[in-house]
């Protein structure tokens, strides 16, 4: 009960000084709609190439289905955002210059990221501004994935198994609505998820192939955790004024949360500030 009237006390708080300050953001100057396109064919001599897309406030949609290694385009009507693409010896960085931090663009401000990728191993790194994402990942070879953005609202799927091993999965967000939906198939031994204030759903649906560490940090917000049926999960939460809500059948003790299933195991290091933390076990 003490919890639950702190929280409410802290939110009224919040939200009264939220309205007592006005945030001027910059304006920018729009001109003509250009379309920027990519067609990068797959690097010779190479196992995996790094793909880093650098964009700043907008909409990116990322899908499977290239016949080459990146394919796509980006249309925008602010010239100052024109993209431009920067070999390596090891693969591409496509980025937009944008020196004016705005939040997610209006009907008249596009920008606008459709990007394809192919069937070659990819370390695939986004650093967004404030942006709307749809990335399905859906059996997509990624040896390698990070994503860093601002405010956001995004939502990733990995509907089908990544055909090759991730190493590591680190993403890294402000004030967010995320859901990544079928974290099995990410097919990653490592996990590292950090945020600001906000709402956040992680469901490790999927076909699990090893054990999964996984690092959650964030403060005031919500996050939901899902596991699937028949999992194994270990769960131990730290941190200050929390509330952890579990649905299904956990054996409790302490600040550790335990699910006993077959296969891999789920195991999940939370650290979190005034929050709310959901623990689901599918029936």
């Amino acid at each position: 009960m003490k919890f639950n009237i702190m929280i409410v006390i802290f939110i009224l708080l919040f939200t009264s000084l939220a309205c007592s300050f006005n945030v001027n953001l910059p304006k920018v100057t729009t001109s003509d709609e250009t379309t920027f396109t990519i067609n990068e064919t797959v690097p010779q001599g190479q196992e995996s190439s790094e793909l880093e897309i650098g964009m700043g406030a907008g909409r990116l949609n990322i899908t499977g289905g290239s016949d080459s290694w990146v394919t796509g385009e980006v249309r925008y009507n602010v010239s100052i955002w024109d993209p431009k693409i920067h070999r390596t010896n090891y693969g591409i960085r496509i980025i937009q210059e944008t020196n004016k931090q705005i939040g997610i663009p209006d009907d008249k401000v596009i920008n606008d990221w459709n990007i394809q990728l192919g069937d070659h191993p990819t370390d695939l790194e986004i650093n967004a501004g404030a942006y709307q994402g749809n990335l399905d990942l859906s059996g997509i070879p990624l040896t390698k994935l990070r994503i860093s953005d601002g405010a956001s609202q995004g939502k990733i799927r990995f509907d089908t198994l990544n055909p090759v091993e991730m190493t590591t999965f680190h993403y890294s967000t402000g004030a967010s609505q995320i859901e990544i939906i079928g974290l099995a198939n990410a097919n990653t031994d490592s996990m590292v998820f950090e945020a600001g204030p906000g709402s956040y759903t992680l469901d490790f649906s999927g076909d699990l192939q090893r054990d999964i560490d996984i690092e959650i940090n964030f403060g005031l917000g919500d996050v939901k955790i899902i596991i699937p049926k028949g999992v194994s999960a270990y769960v131990i939460v730290d941190g200050g004024l929390n509330n952890v809500e579990l649905k299904g059948t956990w054996n409790v003790s302490g600040n550790e949360y335990n699910l006993f299933g077959t296969g891999p195991q789920l195991s999940f290091d939370v650290k979190m500030g005034i929050g709310n933390l959901q623990l689901i076990s599918q029936p």
